[in-house]
This record gives C-alpha cells, structure tokens and sequence, in this order.
C-alpha cells in the first residue's frame, strides 16, 4: 500500500497520471469531433434529424451516460489538478528566476511554454460550451418515430449563428489543437516512451491527430456557422423555435409521458395479476 502512495505522491506518478487521463480525454474528444460530423449537410432537415438522433442516442443510455459523464469529470479534474500542482512544485523546486531561464532552453516549442496557459484556456471553453449547449436552451424535436426529445441541432446552430461565437470558436480549436500537439508527444515520454527510432513517430502522429481534431472542429463551426445564416435555413430556426410550434411539441410530449405511465402501470398491475393467480392456483393445489 505505501507504494502505491508513494507513487501517487512523487512526480513522475503525477506526470504519468496526468498523461493517461489526458489521453482518454483526448480520446472522447476525437469522438465527440466525429459525432458532430452529423452537422455537415446541406440539407439541414437530415442534419436536423440525424443529430438529435445521435444526441437522444448519447442521452437516452441511462444510467450509463451520468457514470460516463462523472468520469468525464473526474478525469478532467484529476488532469487539471495534476497540472497546476506540478506546475506550482516546479516553480518552488527551481525558483521564478531559475524557471524563466530553463523554460526556454532546450528545444522548447512555443506549444510546450504555454501549456499551462492553454489548458487554462481550454478549461473556460469547456465551462462555456457546457453552459451554452448541454446548460442551454431546451429546445424540442419530433422525430421520425414521433418521438418528443431535445433539439440540440437549434441549440448548436444558434450558437455557430452568431459570428462571434463561431470567430472564438475557431480560436479555441487552434488552442486546443495546440495543447494536444504538445500534449501527445509529453506523455509518450512522461510513460517512458522515448527512443530515437520511434519518438519522431510519435512526434508526427501527434501532429495528426492534433490537426485532424482542430481542424475537424473548426470545419464543423465555419460550416455550421455559414449554413446557419443561409435563407432557408433562418427560416427553418425560426419556426422551429417559434413559442406556437414549442408549446405544441410540450403538450406532445407530456402526452407520451403520461401514456408511458399508463402503460408502465398497466404492466404492473397485469404482473401483480398473474403473481396472485399463480399464489391462488398453488393454495388451490394443497
């Protein structure tokens, strides 16, 4: 058991924890920049209805999806915490002055100098995507099933509507792009993984995968952005969160809720019924 503390507590074990959390955060986030491909159509009544559908898809797995989001959670916090901790105890192993000077030797990159500044900055982007997406609007949807769930395509498309929302971003991307290209390659080494045969390797899938992301999201936003402010599609924002139109999908939905309940408690009832037809047919038998 103490070694498994005293690992916990010295800096290696800190790096190298913070490597692994950040590369299962990396791993959602190529996911999630997969999943909003469904934005891309220039028919927005199928990118309407395909990414509600993915998104009732990610919501609906109850109760998997909250264990999954406070992992999420976890995770970020353990690899936030981690790095500013090890930023701090750097700063008092070396000194300010001693810090400044051996920050910028070797072959530092500018991704690397700023690491700390753009996790930061990545951390308001995230608290700021939540509040405006997941914590925004509620908007519904009618499916092709008939089916009353949340329209996160208007929430999502409102939001890359507006020009400044779009324009910060694309500059959060470039960030995020940045952090990862560091990131990637520092925690290949923090794990022990540094050779002169495959370092360059890793170096350069790094460089991948940080583009592709970056760049997938910034493709998403620009598009969605453009497709947003596009005449038929405006006219497709408004009716769909138009008070008439949202009122009727919340009696809609209040419907399927109640004829749910009714069904859920008809089921009960008919178990109930055939548990006491069972008792009474085996008393009957004695």
């Amino acid at each position: 058991m103490q070694w498994i503390i005293k690992y916990l507590t010295s800096s290696i074990g800190k790096k190298q924890i913070m490597g692994a959390s950040g590369a299962c955060l990396a791993l959602f986030i190529f996911g999630h920049m997969v999943g909003n491909l469904q934005l891309i159509n220039l028919d927005q009544s199928v990118a309407q209805a395909h990414y509600n559908a993915y998104t009732q898809l990610l919501t609906g797995m109850k109760p998997m999806i909250y264990f999954i989001e406070l992992g999420l959670v976890a995770l970020f916090i353990i690899h936030v915490g981690l790095a500013i901790k090890l930023k701090i105890e750097n700063r008092k192993a070396r000194g300010p002055e001693a810090y400044e000077v051996n920050a910028r030797k070797g072959h530092k990159t500018f991704a690397s100098f700023t690491m700390i500044w753009s996790g930061i900055f990545v951390l308001g982007f995230v608290i700021q995507h939540l509040m405006v997406l997941k914590f925004g609007v509620h908007y519904l949807y009618e499916n092709e099933k008939g089916m009353i769930i949340r329209d996160m395509w208007l929430t999502t498309i409102d939001m890359f509507a507006s020009p400044f929302w779009t324009v910060f971003y694309l500059i959060s991307m470039f960030v995020i792009g940045m952090h990862l290209f560091h990131a990637i390659s520092s925690a290949f080494q923090t794990m022990g993984v540094a050779h002169q045969k495959w370092t360059p390797i890793i170096d350069l899938a790094g460089v991948v995968y940080s583009v592709i992301v970056a760049l997938g999201f910034a493709f998403e936003a620009a598009f969605s952005c453009y497709i947003a402010n596009t005449d038929e599609v405006k006219k497709m924002r408004e009716v769909a969160r138009s008070e008439v139109y949202q009122q009727k999908l919340e009696v809609q939905k209040q419907q399927q809720m109640q004829e749910k309940e009714s069904k859920k408690t008809s089921a009960v009832k008919l178990e109930d019924g055939f548990q006491y037809s069972y008792v009474m047919n085996k008393e009957g038998a004695r």
